[in-house]
Order: structure tokens, then C-alpha cells, then sequence
């Protein structure tokens, strides 16, 4: 049999217990999760024996009646320890007829999620009453989102306020989001999606009337909005996730106070898991409206998404135009949104699916580069603002993060990168990684950081004696607004060439003086075992005929893997990327700003 079933644990925070399953497709390697009733399982394995007379199942844990609360835990964990040995022996070898058992595995197991989503709720105090008020995590115009706590366990309930004559689609829309997705290890789990409704009258159970949900007393909600886009009564829809650790904007907020920002590990981790996530809602057709800080859960190295396709973000859409509020007070109410200007033609097409996510997934790994304040990124629509931004981010981080929010925030959204490509771009960055910290460790253990400010006789000495205790050498030579001696520069160079191993040079020659650039790319050449090599050559004019040069040796370097270039010349810029073979190797900035 291709599935498994693991029990992992139950909930105790309702009038009944509810044991966790989770359902493993040894195939597809899908995942699903189900609570389910003890009196649910027993009623599977009576029916399976009636349609198996002749076949010995293993023992199902009898049922025993919880006499005094002292013995309920106690007694409820010992038959999840039985009911998962149960499932664990019949999966060993399954009855003859198994056609009850796999439409449980295959169809009852969506069954029960989706009345596990669709609850009947006659008033919100109802259904507070088994959770404790923490905090509110996120207040906007057209909902609240709210911290809770139930036996140790942290939740967080979403309220939106949408259309009446729209909100069974919405409803539906958000329900089989959520049914759709398998992975919890990516995403946080709903337990609840409800309206609240009133209760049924005589006349309606004698007739089977489907009860309408309540309309909200705030009538004027959408009193500010264009009367073009939006009229009608609202009413609120709510959904209940768990909540295991921080929202990234919780998280900024905590490491800024301290002073202590991300390292390159956490921030590659938290984008690779997000980009993961998107790509597993894409091949499920969920195209997530926003993705906000507030939405992308962090528990130590755990990164979820929560709040996959809030209904109420059709909406904000129509409200902001360019990324600005038509109302100003909006103070709680700010979503960074995409500066295309959203048409009725726009809205027809619903092209706020694969482009725009991708800006708000750069909105976020911006933010958590730079670890900034909302009121920090104001003018985040502008080129010169986002190149800004890359900018720090590729000081902090280096370029390949810096190339990641540059591609997610261009200002036309048929430029920016696919997620696929954003994905494989990270994921290139973690596999380089690995080969430098596991498969050359003994490199890497014997590898010295030689950091050059000026260039003398006795400065080549002090190099010459170091080379000889540690030939493995990463270098930055820092050159700025110097006098330089090309003869002293060369020796330098070959140097290095002859008897040192360099795979990794930074080298700034940011308004220095006297340099004569072919003889400098000719010494280059020497570093024969060189993989990165990045250059400032900020405030350097350069002639036709050293570009030229500096050409025919960048073409033959082609052991090189990764180029950075900074410079102030546009032709040098036009010029390597229209003839240089590394092309897909190189990073080009002019004067900082990259292009």
C-alpha cells in the first residue's frame, strides 16, 4: 500500500478530542492533515470487518471512559499510542478488500477537512470561549488579525469584512485554498474558516433553509471606496491558523531594537523557503494576493506562509492606485503595492497572480535585509529608491541577494523575474555554498584573509613570508584616491600568481591616479586559479583602446565564475555586456547603481 499514516498528536480544546493524523502519499510524497474523532476511527474498522469477515485485524484501542480529569490526559495519550500501532500493523498487511480504507486515504480525508473548515458558528463568543486574548498582530481598513492562546498553543484569527453579494464566492474561493494545500511544513495550517450566522428558527429547520450569514453593524466600511468599484452591506468572514513563532515584522522589530540583523544563512533560508512556498500555491493554480511580512511565519529555522489568499485583498487592490492610499490617516492600513495603476481591464484579466506576488515577496526580503520600519520604505516605487536599497542589501549580503530583489521590484511587471527563476537564482547560491564549506573544507581551514591598503617594497616582503606559512589567500586590495606605482602594482600581482593560491580578490581602485588599466588587466592574467574577482573603478576614465584590451584578456579569464564590476564609464558597461562571453557570470554597476 502506498500511503502511511503517523498519529502525531490530538487537540483537547473543544467538547470533543480530536487526534491528528497526518496521511503521507508514499508516491507523490503529499501530505495531508486531519484531526478526527475516536468514534470516527472505530466506525472505519466495524465497517472494514463486515466487508473482511475472514480476516484477523489487529486489536483497535477499546474505548474507556475518562473518569476524573487527573486520568484524561493520561488515558487519551495511551490510545493514541495504541491507535497509531494499530494503523501500523494493518498498513503491514492490509485486508483483502481495502476499498473502504483507500477512500479514506484518497477522498474521506478532504471530507473531513472540509468540515473541519466549514463550521457552523451562531456567535463569536461561542467560539472564544476555549482561547485567551492576546494581542492584535495586524489592524487594516477591511479586517483584524488577532493573537489567541489555547492550552499552551498560539492561534491567530483573521476577520474580513467583504461584500454580501460576493462573499459565498470569496467563502468557497478561500476554502479550497486551504483544502488544497498539503505541505504544513511551508504553510501554517487552518483549522476554521466560518461565517458567523444566525441561528435556525423553527420555519427554517422545517424548510431546510440555508441560513444567510450575518451583516456587519459597521455599515459605512466601504463608505470611502470609489462608488464605481464597490457598493453593498458587508459581512465578515473568519479563519482560525496556528501560530508557531514570529511574523517577520515581529521579528525585524525585536532584532533592530537589539542591533543583531540577519546573516547571510538566515536570510537565504527564510527566501528560499518562501519562494518554495509560492512555487508549491503555483502548481495548485493559488496565486496568493500579497505576501506581507505579517504573513510569513518564523520559528527558528521553520518558515511558513499564513494567510494564503485573504479574501479581503481584492479590495485593497481597488483602493490603492501606484501604491498610494486615496484617503490619507490610513495608518493601519499600508500595503506596498506594485506601480502598475489597476484598470477595469487589469481587474478582467486578474493579473495579480504570478507577477505581483513576486513584488511583495521583494518588499519582504528587503525589509528583512535592511531590517527597515514601514515608514523606512517610503518610496519604494521609485527606480532610484529600490537601486538605492540593492544597493545596501549588496554591501550587507553580496550581489546574489542584491540581483534577487532587483529582478522581484522592477518597476514594469513584465520584467520582473518568474518565481521559478527567482527559486533556481537562490537555490544556485546555497549549492556554491555547499561546495565551499563541505566538499573543500581542507581549503577552507587553511584559507587567510590579506587585506592591502598601500603597496611597498617592505609591504611585499610582509606578503612574500605570508605566503609561505598560508598559500591559500582571499585578498582585498584597497587603493582609494592613491598615487599608484604600476611597477609596484605588477610585482604585486605576480606575486601573488606565482606563489599564492587566489580565488577570491576585491580590488579598489576607486579615483586613484597614474593607473595604466591594460597593464593592470595583463597582470590579472596571473591569477590563474582565480573563481571571483570584483572591481571599483569608480572615477576612472578609461580610452577606447584599454577597453578594447581589457576585452581580449576578460575573454580569455574563462576559469572565472563570478565578475562584479563598478565603474564609471557607460561604453566599458555597453561594451562588455554586449561582447563579453561571461555574460552570465557578471554583475555590472554604474557608478553603484546597478544595471
Amino acid at each position: 500500500m502506498q500511503y502511511e499514516i503517523k498519529i502525531i498528536g490530538y487537540d483537547n480544546s473543544t467538547d470533543n478530542i480530536l487526534y491528528r493524523i497526518r496521511i503521507i502519499d508514499l508516491f507523490t510524497l503529499d501530505q495531508r492533515d486531519i484531526r478526527v474523532r475516536y468514534s470516527f476511527l472505530l466506525d472505519l474498522h466495524n465497517a472494514m470487518q463486515e466487508y473482511n469477515i475472514n480476516y484477523q485485524f489487529p486489536q483497535f484501542p477499546k474505548k474507556e471512559y475518562l473518569k476524573t480529569l487527573f486520568r484524561e490526559n493520561k488515558i487519551i495519550k495511551q490510545r493514541e499510542q495504541k491507535i497509531g500501532e494499530y494503523f501500523q500493523q494493518l498498513f503491514k498487511s492490509p485486508p483483502p478488500n481495502s476499498k473502504l480504507l483507500l477512500d479514506f486515504l484518497r477522498e474521506g480525508v478532504d471530507t473531513i477537512r472540509q468540515q473541519e473548515l466549514l463550521k457552523e458558528v451562531n456567535s463569536k463568543t461561542d467560539l472564544l470561549k476555549y482561547f485567551k486574548y492576546e494581542k492584535v498582530l495586524k489592524k487594516a481598513q477591511f479586517g483584524k488579525t488577532s493573537l489567541y492562546s489555547v492550552n499552551g498553543k498560539k492561534i491567530i484569527l483573521h476577520k474580513f469584512y467583504v461584500i454580501q453579494h460576493q462573499s459565498d464566492i470569496l467563502f468557497q474561493s478561500y476554502v479550497k485554498a486551504h483544502l488544497n494545500i498539503l505541505d504544513f511544513n511551508l504553510f501554517t495550517q487552518v483549522n476554521s474558516i466560518f461565517y458567523i450566522r444566525p441561528k435556525a428558527n423553527f420555519v427554517d429547520n422545517m424548510l431546510g433553509q440555508v441560513k444567510q450569514p450575518k451583516i456587519s453593524k459597521k455599515q459605512n466600511i466601504f463608505a470611502n471606496l470609489q462608488p464605481q468599484y464597490i457598493r453593498g452591506e458587508a459581512v465578515k468572514i473568519y479563519s482560525i491558523e496556528e501560530y508557531a513563532g514570529q511574523n517577520l515584522d515581529e521579528l525585524i522589530r525585536e532584532r533592530k531594537n537589539k542591533n543583531i540583523p540577519f546573516n547571510l544563512d538566515e536570510l537565504l533560508n527564510i527566501i528560499q523557503k518562501i519562494l518554495q512556498a509560492i512555487i508549491q500555491l503555483h502548481k495548485r493554480n493559488i496565486f496568493p494576493n500579497r505576501i506581507l511580512p505579517t504573513s510569513i511565519i518564523i520559528n527558528n529555522d521553520s518558515v511558513k506562509l499564513a494567510s494564503i489568499q485573504e479574501p479581503n485583498a481584492k479590495y485593497k487592490e481597488k483602493y490603492l492606485l501606484e501604491g498610494y492610499p486615496q484617503k490619507t490617516g490610513q495608518d493601519f492600513d499600508i500595503v506596498y503595492y506594485p506601480p502598475e495603476k489597476i484598470s477595469q481591464q487589469f481587474q478582467q484579466q486578474q493579473l495579480n497572480g504570478r507577477l505581483i506576488d513576486s513584488w511583495h515577496f521583494g518588499v519582504c526580503i528587503l525589509k528583512a535585509a535592511l531590517l527597515c520600519t514601514t515608514k523606512e520604505l517610503d518610496g519604494i516605487h521609485s527606480c532610484y529608491q529600490v537601486d538605492k536599497f540593492a544597493n545596501q542589501v549588496q554591501m550587507l549580503y553580496g550581489d546574489v541577494i542584491a540581483e534577487i530583489i532587483m529582478l522581484s521590484l522592477k518597476q514594469q511587471a513584465h520584467q520582473r523575474a518568474d518565481i521559478r527563476e527567482l527559486y533556481f537564482l537562490a537555490n544556485q547560491t546555497a549549492i556554491i555554498k555547499f561546495q565551499s564549506t563541505v566538499l573543500n573544507q581542507q581549503e577552507k581551514s587553511q584559507i587567510t584573509y590579506l587585506t592591502i591598503n598601500n603597496i611597498t617594497e617592505e609591504q611585499l616582503k610582509q606578503i612574500q613570508q605570508l605566503i609561505q606559512k598560508s598559500p591559500f589567500l582571499q585578498v582585498k586590495i584597497n587603493l582609494y584616491q592613491q598615487q599608484i606605482d604600476q611597477q609596484e602594482l605588477d610585482k604585486l600581482l605576480q606575486l601573488l600568481g606565482n606563489f599564492a593560491v587566489v580565488k577570491y580578490i576585491t580590488i579598489i581602485l576607486n579615483k586613484t591616479q597614474n593607473l595604466h588599466f591594460g597593464q593592470f588587466c595583463i597582470g590579472l592574467q596571473k591569477l590563474s586559479q582565480l573563481k571571483r574577482l570584483s572591481l571599483d573603478l569608480k572615477g576612472i576614465h578609461l580610452e577606447k583602446e584599454e577597453i578594447n584590451q581589457a576585452l581580449k584578456i576578460f575573454n580569455q579569464m574563462d576559469y572565472i565564475e563570478r565578475f562584479i564590476l563598478d565603474c564609471s564609464s557607460m561604453e566599458f558597461i555597453n561594451t562588455l555586456k554586449s561582447e563579453l562571453q561571461l555574460d552570465s557570470k557578471i554583475v555590472l554597476y554604474f557608478e553603484s547603481q546597478l544595471i
